[in-house]
């Protein structure tokens, strides 16, 4: 696994930044996103409503996966992250996608859906369950309803000890722990789609496992870090110490230095298609 080659001829901005991270996420996680909407049934001529699409990595997999026959909705309360999903989506020649500026709370399908499909959407919710019921309710029976969710309340360690590169992922765990309502919304999914009214779904976990001089962990977890740095002092974390323009380059340093493998925390995917009765909880 190699990092994308997107350099900077001069100093980068926060944006360039985040868009940095992102080009690296998405090489790294894409093509698992794309095997697991293939195991969750995503195919050829579906309707399928997206949550929370962001800037459209997702959105692209599954427009590519639906053809032109198929129909993706995509919502999201994020106007600036619409716009820039929506150009993307256009360069790439699908006009089978619609965005909407909006939650799935307030959206009104025209019919039921074939699948409900979203993935690092639940962990930012303040009632992950309340999403999860209201996709079952826009899909028709036998519908598919498919989340990829982290677990970030923990990190698996890599070997051999790397002290840089377990600080870094410790920080970004201790983070999610102290923010987010359930930092492990991933292993979470199997219970809560069982909750929400779904028989036992489907489950996988992956973990990026990698090292070596060309991998691009290093520099995706300096600016995971970058940009989570203001809302850590908020919090009042201490990461300024940390962080720098060379993190990356230290980080690669010492994996290389040891040997060493890099193990980022896991992602869960689960998958389910509504009953003919559903039952939930609560």
């Amino acid at each position: 696994m190699s990092s994308p080659n997107i350099a900077a001829a001069q100093p980068m901005s926060p944006a360039d930044h985040e868009r940095r991270r992102l080009a690296l996420q998405a090489s790294v996680l894409n093509p698992l996103t794309d095997s697991f909407l293939r195991s969750a049934g995503i195919s050829r001529g579906m309707r399928v409503l997206e949550v929370g699409c962001g800037i459209g990595e997702v959105s692209l997999i599954t427009a590519r996966l639906l053809g032109p026959h198929g129909r993706l909705h995509c919502v999201d309360t994020d106007g600036k992250a619409l716009e820039i999903a929506q150009g993307r989506v256009r360069s790439a020649g699908h006009d089978h996608v619609s965005f909407e500026h909006t939650d799935i709370a307030s959206h009104t399908p025209v019919r039921t859906y074939d699948a409900v499909i979203g993935r690092h959407v639940l962990i930012r919710m303040q009632d992950a369950m309340e999403v999860i019921k209201q996709a079952v309710h826009m899909v028709h029976v036998g519908g598919v309803i498919a989340f990829q969710e982290y677990d970030l309340s923990f990190y698996p360690r890599g070997y051999p000890e790397m002290p840089l590169m377990f600080s870094v992922q410790q920080l970004i765990v201790d983070y999610y722990r102290r923010s987010v309502a359930r930092p492990n919304i991933g292993t979470q999914l199997f219970w809560l789609m069982q909750e929400a009214g779904l028989p036992a779904p489907e489950c996988r976990v992956e973990c990026v496992m990698d090292g070596g001089p060309n991998s691009p962990v290093y520099e995706w977890l300096t600016e995971t870090l970058r940009s989570l740095l203001p809302e850590m002092e908020a919090l009042g974390m201490t990461a300024g110490g940390v962080i720098s323009d060379s993190l990356a380059q230290r980080l690669r340093d010492e994996a290389v230095e040891k040997r060493g493998v890099a193990i980022m925390s896991p992602m869960v995917g689960a998958f389910a298609r509504k009953p003919y009765t559903t039952r939930t909880r609560g």
